[in-house]
Order: C-alpha cells, then structure tokens, then sequence
C-alpha cells in the first residue's frame, strides 16, 4: 500500500512538471512573460539640479530639469507631479515617460517659470507586464 502510494505521488508530480512546461509554452507562445519573471525595480532617482538635506532645489532662472531614474527588467518608466502633503496622489500630474531605457532612463522636463513644492514620482513598469516599482524625490524653488 505504501509502495503504492509513493508511485501514485510520484506520477502526480511528473504531471504536475508537465503541466508547468505546458503552461509556460503557451505563455511564450502567445507573447506573455512567464510569471517566474523577475519583477521591476526601481533603483536610484536623481535630478541635474544641486541639493540640500530632503530636497532638490530649483535655483532662481532655471525653468527646465533632467530627472534620471535607475531601474530593472523595466519597459517604461512614469514620471508623475504630486503637490506635497497628505492625500494627494488624486492631484497628481504626469509630466512625461521614458519608452526607451537603453540610454537610460530619463526625462528633461521643462516647467518654464512654475513655482514648485513638489514630490516627483517616478513608476518603473514592469516588463513581466505586472509589476511596477516606485520612488519619489522632493523638489522645490530656491527661496528669494
């Protein structure tokens, strides 16, 4: 009966390697990344502007900026505007997006004479076609 027993469980998992190899075929077939993927990773967010504890900071006269985002098994990245404080994601504004990060992922944004105190959010988008991962950095205008 024992005997029995393991070969049954045997026979079950062999199905069961088949079933994934199938499932997997399948995926690849019709252009879906397997779930195994690995999923996005957003790595580093940084500007070209100078910086001070917490902050980025827009210097007087400069009306445009260049955010750079490191990221992973990534196939676009979202840069959003979000006012600060609390429950405001609803507020948020997307200033642009990067489709090609073969040159790295980036986006030269320009906000002409645009008074910031802002988060910028950036969201890397996952080439498994699911995952995402985000980050956010503080911006605002040099005081007068």
């Amino acid at each position: 009966m024992v005997t029995q027993l393991v070969t049954l469980t045997n026979e079950v998992n062999l199905h069961m390697i088949a079933l994934q190899n199938i499932a997997l075929a399948i995926s690849l077939l019709i252009g879906q990344t397997p779930l195994s993927a690995t999923p996005a990773q957003l790595l580093k967010l940084d500007t070209d502007l100078p910086t001070e504890p917490g902050w980025w900071v827009v210097p007087q006269g400069v009306e445009k900026m260049t955010i750079y985002a490191e990221a992973k098994n990534t196939e676009t990245v979202l840069f959003w505007l979000i006012p600060t404080g609390t429950q405001t994601w609803r507020e948020r504004q997307l200033i642009g997006y990067d489709k090609d990060g073969s040159d790295g992922w980036s986006l030269t944004w320009e906000f002409g004479n645009q008074r910031l105190h802002h988060h910028i959010h950036a969201q890397a988008l996952g080439s498994d076609s699911n995952s995402q991962s985000n980050g956010v950095i503080n911006i605002r205008t040099e005081m007068q």
